[in-house]
């Protein structure tokens, strides 16, 4: 046979036959489980049975070199002839093969005979017959031929030394083989020289490539028997799967997959394939391996004798795992991996008689890789259990064990349902904690959300915080990753909303936990937050009348409603109870008027407020039920007005050349009247006032919350600048208002906060960007005096996508108008790179009034294809004492890549550095 399949004889006309027949073909499949590859032989049901196959070359010149005459540029037809049943032997070349192998040798003529069967020996023959280290060398000589090097970028090296790649296909479907039928099906195969009795025997030999559907093997000699359908490949066997690139990839079992096999063998069982000192490397995951026997026991069973895995390079191997055995089963997703070490270099650093592991992503139980760390005032070592229990619900049991505690027992329990949502259960209990008076220490968390599938935007959720002492979560988050708030929420909610209404309704209680203020003080019950039992809150806006162009379509009408029934028990007599129900409802009417050089806006709103005290507050403040109840209405009238002037350029024309753009220019006035109505014997349940900033001056009222109305009778000038360059990037935005008051506002949360000034001072904000990849945010705010009240500034530098620089400073004055206390702080927070494989990460807030540092974070971290490292440290405030001792803290993560993973310092780094996810992303990617 040529080197490539039979095609059209020119000379005569006659249509192409593939050599195996036009419908029989024989079939080569690759499969993977983790570490390994594991090449498999379906078996052919036929293969060429006719006995009339003319002869293209004389017998008597089979066993000699072929001539000159014989080398011909086309390949030679094979076609049945009916006048010889003889023996047929036959070769031919090209002169594309002369030209890559001009001293080929044709091998001599291979007789059948009752020995023949002797090609097709058993695993134990074999074994006997095996030379481990001579052909484990042989072997990750040829696979290392695929392992391809990275250059190194911009003096970087890089992170991985190199990649594995594919071998290049023949693409042989181009020009050989049958086309017809399924094209899945369809094998094509080369080779330098090919035989066939007739009967039950063929062989192939001399550069053989099989391939079909992506799939590719090629070896020195290949020999098959139609009738058992045992197949035996021998010298340096490679197999290889790219199918990665289709559409489908990721159901594809051994995509991406290479091997070299010294010899693979298919039984006559049509199941069973054995193969010998094989090595193997996916180009999925940049890992290799090596097995010194692999069997295939039907067509999802496999089982490997002294296996090897890594994903470092072949040539650099920092770590591997070494296992005695390793049995796959792909119709339960599992591998059972026996005596297993993991090593360090040659190194053993940890041992598993037993490890179960998935080799896809069906869950099952097993235990869990165990994590460590260690605080200011401990050790710990958690080794967690997993339990698939059903396909929707499974747990997790994770016992703890602590230097200078009694062992502490975690469980966590989830759920997902078909119709009542998905829930998560996490308890713990560690019983007569020497450390805590001999006290049990316990914890209780529960989170259930559900969503509807009828109707889309209605949704449920719960949430359940239950601890056994103020000091749990500080003991027992290593990291304090989970924080210690003071009010740990229970409730339940419902929500919905579409174009025209959202809506709430939650039942919501809190666990308040035993703290102290920032001067020192204890937290009395009077400073805890109300329960809501329940409370509904809903925004509205009614649909538009008529058509656009009718007068009445561009009237808005909103409306909103909170009301509940809040309760807080004193029991310490820190005051007397005001509990009770709350009932706020507003109704408001906008009427736009928009031109191209301005707008104003006309407005009109209705509020009303109803308070009514419960029967325990009505005694314990010696109310009657008619003294306890108030209700109040107040109307409000408004104008808004602006308008706009825009330009073309830059500021001044400073950029005109680079940047060009154009600026928009927006004065702006504002007229607000709300009449004062006295509320100062209405219970404040849940209202502040916000901080004095741009876009609080220029709204209809200062307070968060629903306890009071505000009497408000001001003007607001106002300026807003915007510069858009070129490309479209918003360069500059800002404005500056302030408030010019016509009444004094009398109006408080509580009796002491009264504003008697005549403005409000200046207020601004300001987003800039002075280039690409710096961002500059600030706002604040003046006294009528001109002194600073407040100001907010944040920067961002992102020089590289895997590089960030944060800093932030935030400053205020006591405020007792506003209830706004004293504050200065810094926050500043770096990740940077020192080269391709290592970067530095920290964060720190560092409280300037006090003098104290609230929270800081130094960490480094290795990446490189082989595994990954970090090792940081700690610093920080109890919330629910901040004069407390800060608390310290060292962790170290280390990961093997396509093993374990940890995510700690990403969890920490992410809640508080902002920007941090996209700069992580970058540095996983990273080259």
């Amino acid at each position: 046979m040529t080197r490539g399949q039979v095609t059209k004889n020119k000379q005569n006309g006659q249509q192409k036959q593939d050599f195996f027949g036009k419908k029989h073909e024989l079939t080569i499949c690759v499969g993977i489980a983790l570490f390994g590859v594991l090449p498999t032989l379906s078996h052919a049901q036929n293969f060429i049975t006719s006995d009339k196959i003319t002869h293209p070359i004389p017998n008597n010149m089979m066993g000699h070199a072929p001539t000159p005459a014989t080398i011909t540029q086309e390949t030679t037809k094979v076609e049945p002839n009916s006048t010889d049943n003889d023996l047929t032997t036959f070769a031919t070349n090209t002169a594309q093969i002369t030209s890559s192998s001009p001293d080929i040798i044709p091998p001599k003529p291979i007789h059948p005979s009752p020995s023949m069967d002797t090609t097709l020996i058993n695993n134990e023959s074999i074994s006997q017959d095996h030379h481990a280290n001579t052909q484990k060398s042989q072997s990750f000589a040829k696979l290392t031929q695929y392992y391809h090097p990275k250059p190194s970028t911009g003096g970087h090296v890089a992170r991985c030394d190199g990649v594995w790649v594919l071998p290049k296909r023949q693409n042989l479907s181009q020009n050989l083989g049958y086309q017809g039928g399924d094209d899945n099906n369809t094998f094509y195969a080369q080779a330098d020289y090919a035989y066939h009795d007739n009967k039950d025997h063929a062989e192939l030999v001399g550069n053989v490539i099989i391939e079909q559907d992506g799939q590719q093997i090629t070896a020195n000699k290949l020999t098959y028997q139609p009738s058992t359908g045992q197949m035996h490949a021998t010298g340096q066997v490679l197999f290889s799967d790219d199918r990665l690139s289709d559409a489908d990839a990721s159901k594809v079992s051994g995509a991406g997959i290479i091997g070299v096999a010294h010899d693979l063998h298919h039984l006559n069982d049509g199941k069973t394939v054995i193969a010998h000192d094989v090595a193997f490397a996916s180009t999925a995951i940049n890992a290799h391996g090596h097995a010194h026997t692999l069997n295939k026991i039907g067509d999802n069973q496999y089982h490997m004798q002294e296996v090897m895995f890594s994903t470092c390079p072949p040539n650099e191997r920092k770590w591997h795992l070494d296992a005695k055995s390793i049995n796959i089963d792909n119709n339960t997703g599992r591998g059972v991996a026996k005596n297993t070490t993991l090593r360090i270099g040659n190194v053993p650093i940890f041992y598993l008689p037993y490890f179960n592991f998935p080799i896809d992503n069906r869950r099952a139980s097993g235990f869990l890789l165990p994590t460590a760390g260690v605080g200011s005032n401990s050790f710990e070592i958690n080794t967690p259990y997993y339990l698939n229990l059903a396909p929707n619900y499974d747990a997790t049991i994770t016992p703890t064990v602590f230097n200078n505690k009694n062992p502490m027992l975690t469980g966590e329990f989830r759920y997902l349902t078909k119709h009542v949502g998905t829930g998560v259960l996490r308890g713990s209990y560690l019983p007569d904690d020497r450390k805590y008076d001999d006290k049990d220490r316990k914890s209780l968390f529960y989170d259930h959300h559900w969503q509807s599938k009828r109707h889309a935007h209605l949704s449920a959720h719960a949430h359940y915080r239950y601890v056994s002492d103020s000091s749990y979560l500080n003991d027992f988050d290593t990291l304090g990753i989970e924080g210690n708030p003071l009010n740990l929420p229970r409730n339940i909610r419902a929500s919905y909303y579409n174009d025209h209404i959202s809506a709430d309704l939650r039942a919501e209680t809190f666990q308040t936990l035993h703290g102290k203020n920032n001067d020192g003080t204890v937290i009395l019950d009077k400073d805890k937050p109300y329960s809501r039992l329940p409370q509904l809150s809903v925004h509205y806006r009614l649909p538009k009348i008529g058509n656009e162009s009718d007068a009445l379509n561009q009237l808005n009408v909103k409306g909103v409603h909170n009301s509940a029934y809040f309760k807080k028990s004193i029991k310490d007599n820190s005051e007397t109870e005001k509990s009770g129900f709350r009932m706020y409802n507003q109704l408001s009417f906008s009427y736009p008027m928009t031109r191209s050089w301005g707008y104003a806006t006309p407005s009109l709103a209705l509020t009303h407020l109803y308070t009514s005290y419960d029967e325990d507050s009505l005694i314990g403040q010696n109310l009657t039920e008619d003294e306890g109840t108030y209700s109040v209405f107040a109307p409000r009238i408004g104008l808004d007005t602006g308008l706009f002037f825009e330009k073309a350029g830059s500021p001044f024309g400073l950029y005109d050349d680079s940047l060009g753009g154009h600026q928009v220019i927006m004065p702006r006035l504002k007229y607000t009247h709300t009449p004062y109505k006295d509320q100062s014997k209405i219970p404040n349940f849940e209202t502040a006032i916000g901080q004095i900033s741009y876009e609080r001056l220029l709204s209809d009222s200062w307070f968060l919350g629903y306890d009071r109305i505000q009497d408000l009778h001001a003007i607001t000038p106002a300026l807003h600048y915007r510069y858009i360059d070129g490309t479209g990037l918003t360069r500059f935005d800002g404005g500056i208002a302030k408030q010019i008051y016509l009444n004094n506002i009398r109006v408080g949360v509580d009796d002491s906060e009264v504003f008697t000034g005549s403005t409000s001072g200046m207020a601004w904000r300001a987003s800039i960007l002075p280039m690409n990849n710096l961002w500059v945010e600030t706002g604040g705010a003046f006294t009528p005096n001109h002194d600073l009240n407040t100001i907010v500034t944040w920067l961002r530098y992102q020089p590289r996508d895997n590089q960030l620089y944060n800093f932030g400073i935030i400053k205020r004055k006591n405020n007792p108008a506003t209830g706004q206390l004293a504050l200065s702080a810094y926050t500043a927070s770096a990740v940077f790179p020192i080269n391709n494989r290592w970067r530095v990460m920290t964060q720190t807030q560092y409280d300037n009034k006090n003098n104290r540092l609230l929270d800081a974070l130094i960490g480094v971290n290795y990446e490189d294809c082989c595994y990954g490292l970090s090792v940081y440290a700690r610093r920080y405030r109890n919330d629910l004492n901040p004069n407390a001792d800060a608390n310290n803290a060292i962790m170290a993560e280390i990961r093997l890549n396509g093993i374990t993973s940890s995510s700690k310092l990403n969890r920490l780094m992410s809640d508080k550095v902002l920007g941090y996810d996209t700069v992580n992303r970058a540095w996983q990617q990273d080259y």
